[in-house]
């Protein structure tokens, strides 16, 4: 078996709820206390920060921008806002919604984001400001784990939708154990994202992957739950008498039934990112999700986007 990871096979046995990373201390060259020494307030304003364009994206981008810049404005005493019309405040019990109004902060200036953690986030000028970037690290919200997760609170119908796939499963395969499985490809096999560097798994890769899960767990029933963009590519090669294919449903219902699941094994991109982080269990993911030599493979760097404690495997 090929692992190649932040951490490998044997690991997966070891301090399976920690959000703990090797940026577990600091972030770049900046401590604990650096990043939260700071409280900008002018003339006893609250000074803010928002997202450039909160409106734009997937459910999975969104919540990376509003947990990464929950991280910031936590670091520096600022305040947060996001749209209320976004796709996090039909989902989530969020509750930086709609603060500060649209016609206001569109006069803030913008800071660009230029890597895929970029420290100066934490070093903002002494004013409102908007933040124009993907803000895809987990670096940039470690240190407020816990309070991400209470923001992301599935609303209760979301939630109820869930739980019934969960107890269909239940009694349908008499299992112990849940193991969460998204799929991602349509969008990963087009012309245009294969050479920005996203690539999608094979067959063998899951294949893999259930293995590992299922030789940490002896003697346990192991039901895998598939959640997929691609229904027929996963009925032709994922089948077994272990596996369910979630039916159509919304991204919101899908990511609540994946991350509900004991563990989790993701194919890539940010929407299978979160339902292994709520999971908060046991996370393998595809190695070979961003390829070098790519556009997008050049800005990325595998330790600041997947927590160490996530196993990693190729095809």
């Amino acid at each position: 078996m090929s692992i190649a990871s932040n951490t490998t096979g044997s690991d997966i046995g070891r301090d399976r709820h920690s959000d703990q990373s090797n940026a577990s201390t600091c972030v770049g060259n900046m401590s604990y206390y650096q990043l939260y020494g700071k409280k900008p307030h002018v003339n006893n304003v609250t000074l803010y920060v928002v997202a450039n364009k909160d409106l734009s994206g997937r459910l999975g981008n969104h919540m990376f921008k509003y947990a990464s810049l929950l991280g910031i404005a936590r670091a520096q005493g600022r305040g947060l806002s996001f749209h209320p019309e976004s796709v996090l405040a039909k989902t989530f019990k969020i509750t930086n919604i709609g603060v500060i109004e649209s016609s206001k902060r569109q006069v803030w200036p913008v800071i660009y984001e230029v890597d895929i953690f970029d420290d100066k986030m934490f070093k903002l000028p002494m004013y409102s400001v908007r933040i124009s970037g993907y803000l895809q690290s987990f670096w940039y919200f470690f240190l407020v784990s816990d309070e991400v997760r209470q923001e992301f609170t599935f609303h209760d119908s979301i939630a109820n939708a869930a739980a019934n796939i969960l107890h269909d499963v239940g009694e349908k395969y008499n299992s112990t154990m849940t193991v969460g499985v998204h799929v991602r490809r349509t969008d990963f096999l087009t012309t245009k994202l294969q050479r920005l560097g996203y690539a999608a798994p094979e067959k063998s890769y899951f294949m893999k992957a259930f293995s590992l899960m299922k030789s940490k767990f002896p003697g346990r029933k192991i039901s895998f739950l598939v959640a997929s963009d691609d229904l027929p590519w996963c009925e032709e090669n994922l089948s077994g008498n272990d596996i369910f294919i979630i039916p159509e449903a919304s991204p919101a219902v899908h990511m609540a039934t994946l991350s509900s699941c004991d563990h989790v094994i993701i194919s890539g991109g940010s929407y299978g990112w979160w339902s292994g982080w709520l999971a908060n269990g046991y996370v393998i993911y595809f190695t070979r999700y961003m390829r070098s030599g790519t556009p997008f493979g050049d800005w990325y760097v595998k330790e600041q986007y997947y927590p160490r404690m996530w196993i990693g495997l190729g095809n």
